[in-house]
This record gives structure tokens, sequence and C-alpha cells, in this order.
């Protein structure tokens, strides 16, 4: 019996020593984390908004699945478009996005997290998908066909749900940019 307390007692000495090692390196590795998000972030929006220098958040009455949206002040002082953040239901989970609006048309789109299937839809990322999306405005559709008008969107061979959703999801800030502009 006392060979078991022993033992118990050590394992508890253990678990405590390795859970304040684990605190201690969540405490200290919060805030670059999050800086590091901001700053990613922070790129995205210059991104898909090149124009802008500086941006300013906007509250939006219904967000729907965006997230956050930004209005983008120019070098001179006055608003260029915005750029949105935006969650889409891919196949493998939630698709991070930016896309920069402006005057009613896509400025750009960039995907950032996601945990779509490597070599499928984690295609969704290359500049080949989301490139399409710069210039286009109005209602999109995705073709697997190849795009004939400027209202469609290339899917990603084998990853159409994800193509779907990345569209879904311009579509939603298309008209939440409608609504501000």
């Amino acid at each position: 019996m006392r060979d078991i307390v022993k033992v118990a007692l050590r394992l508890l000495v253990i678990m405590v020593v390795a859970g304040l090692c684990l605190g201690a390196t969540y405490a200290v590795t919060q805030d670059p984390i999050a800086e590091q998000q901001r700053m990613q972030a922070e790129n995205a929006r210059r991104a898909v908004l090149p124009d802008a220098a500086s941006f300013e958040e906007v509250a939006l009455s219904d967000p729907g699945s965006i997230t956050a949206c930004y209005r983008g002040i120019d070098a001179s002082g006055n608003p260029c478009g915005y750029a949105f953040s935006v969650d889409a239901k891919g196949f493998g989970g939630t698709v991070g996005l930016t896309v920069g609006v402006s005057d009613g048309t896509i400025t750009g789109v960039r995907i950032g997290s996601h945990s779509e299937t490597p070599g499928l839809g984690a295609k969704a990322a290359d500049e080949s998908f989301y490139g399409q999306f710069a210039g286009k405005s109005g209602e999109l559709t995705v073709t697997k066909t190849g795009a004939a008008t400027d209202q469609e969107i290339n899917a990603i061979t084998a990853a159409t749900i994800t193509s779907k959703a990345v569209t879904g999801a311009v579509n939603e800030v298309l008209a939440a940019a409608q609504d501000l502009e």
C-alpha cells in the first residue's frame, strides 16, 4: 500500500510540474502569437486593398459569417474601399478569407487559415484559384467546365465544396459591401 502512495505522489508532482511548465510557456508565447496574427491580418488587408494606406474598423449591423470589416483610407485621407475577413465552411473545416472590395468590384482575395485536403481543397490558397476573383462583381457562380462569363469561377478540380464555399463567402462580402457603399 505504501508503494502505491509513493508512486501516486511522484506522479502528482510530475503532473504539477508539467502543468506549471505548460502554463508558463503559454503565458510567455501568448503575446507574440497574437502580434503575429495581427500582422498577418494587416498584411492580408494590404494585399487585397493595395490603395489603402491605413484601415479603420467598421461595425456591421448583420455580419453573418463576416468576422471583421475595415474601411481602407488612401494616402490623401479618402476612403478607397473595404477589406473584409470572412469564414467559409469548406470540406475540411473553416476557410478564413480576406476580401477587398472597392466600388462594388473585388480588388483581391487571400486565403488565410484552412484545414482543407492537401493537394485538393488546399489549392484554394493558390493564386491560380483566388486570383480569378479580382476585378469581378455581381453574383458569382462556380463552374466545372471553364468560366464562360465574368460571373463564373473555375472550380478546383476534385474540390467543388471548397470552391463553392469560397465563392459563397465572396458573394456574402459583395452584398455587405453594397450595403456600405
